[in-house]
């Protein structure tokens, strides 16, 4: 009787199964008798391998199942990811310059001020006391100045008798002028126009110099401001564009521009900061301190080959795909070496490697090996 060049393997492969049944009856852990016979399928799968190599190899292997894609160019942006801050030009907590207790507050919480206008008053009442003296003795000393100035004009009386005059009224009018400066520092003063969004201390209480007094806000000029990581120093500049998300002001993604990138590097965080100016109607409700979600892009190809980042394998050397070659009048899988650049939401640059033409298997390449058959699916 003759037999093919397959059925020694089969009954190799039935007579391993055999024993391996019959000796799972004596074995009573199932671990043991699992780890059994998967080492005796890997010693029949590479018996049958080694049987098939001798016979020129099986009779019909089928073509694995594939799905593919073509790398078309297209534009590709990436984008860092940072957190953000509401800020404004114009918000200020306004403080005390003077120390004292607080004679009046002004405002309210929600007034509208005017640049200059008054907001509180400090206790002043010891340099009040000191101005109205040197008044007094200001008018004594402009009296004595004036007369002496009329008899120094009709040849009167010593020339050093009028200067001295002269000197000590302009004296008394200098001393004067620096004590009402020093009584402005008892006023509060608003440093621009704007919204009062708090009023800090109660009135009779003791402030100092800095001391905070009311919180001012324009409501104009809002920003985002952002720390960036060193790391991108040298990829992010003045004029990007970027995309600001507010979750107080809802989901919805608002166009900005980079206005500023800071030159100094915050030597505990090591971050920079960036200044970004939205493009958006909803700029006028921004309200200082909102967190907001900024996504600087910072790079931009019009003409890249993109793929998935899943499907790009990789050994010790190189990064790879499988593409779909042809040999033999047969669909193969082939190993094809590329060089990838920027990776962002799920794709990858390929700088080289790939062509437009390329059918690059993008489902099934898992278990594929270099030479394998493929079938490509919808083809």
């Amino acid at each position: 009787m003759r037999f093919s060049s397959t059925q020694p393997a089969a009954l190799f492969l039935a007579g391993t199964l055999l024993l391996a049944s019959c000796g799972g009856s004596s074995n009573k852990d199932p671990k043991a008798q699992l780890e059994k016979l998967k080492s005796e399928q890997a010693a029949t799968q590479a018996k049958i391998a080694e049987l098939e190599a001798k016979t020129g190899g099986p009779a019909t292997v089928a073509p694995t199942p594939v799905s593919v894609m073509n790398a078309k160019p297209e534009s590709f942006k990436s984008y860092l990811e940072v957190q953000g801050r509401v800020d404004f030009d114009q918000n200020a907590t306004v403080g005390a310059r003077a120390a004292g207790s607080l004679t009046s507050i002004r405002v309210q919480r929600g007034d509208r001020v005017s640049k200059g206008q008054v907001l509180a008053t400090i206790d002043a009442s010891i340099l009040d006391a000191n101005a109205a003296e040197l008044r007094t003795r200001m008018d004594l000393a402009k009296t004595v100045y004036e007369k002496q100035k009329s008899l120094w004009d009709q040849q009167i009386g010593t020339e050093i008798q009028y200067l001295q005059a002269k000197n000590n009224y302009q004296a008394l009018q200098r001393n004067l002028a620096t004590l009402n400066q020093q009584r402005a520092l008892y006023s509060v003063v608003a440093p621009f126009s704007g919204t009062v969004d708090e009023v800090l201390p109660k009135l009779g209480e003791i402030t100092a110099p800095g001391a905070p007094v009311v919180r001012l806000t324009s409501g104009t000029g809002g920003k985002i401001l952002a720390d960036v990581s060193e790391a991108y120093g040298n990829s992010i500049k003045a004029g990007d564009n970027a995309v600001v998300t507010i979750p107080d002001l809802g989901d919805e993604e608002m166009p900005a521009t980079v206005r500023v990138v800071s030159r100094s590097i915050n030597a505990t965080s090591r971050t920079f900061t960036v200044e970004l100016r939205l493009k958006s109607a909803k700029a006028a409700n921004l309200r200082p301190n909102m967190v907001a979600t900024v996504r600087i892009q910072n790079y931009n190809a019009t003409n890249a080959t993109v793929i998935p980042v899943d499907i790009v394998q990789h050994d010790e050397e190189n990064s790879y795909v499988y593409v779909v070659a042809q040999e033999g009048g047969k669909a193969v899988a082939k190993k094809r070496v590329i060089k990838t650049g920027n990776t962002y939401n799920g794709k990858v640059e390929v700088t080289s490697g790939l062509t437009a033409e390329d059918q690059i298997i993008s489902g099934g390449y898992q278990n594929l090996n270099e030479g394998q058959k493929v079938a490509v699916q919808g083809a």
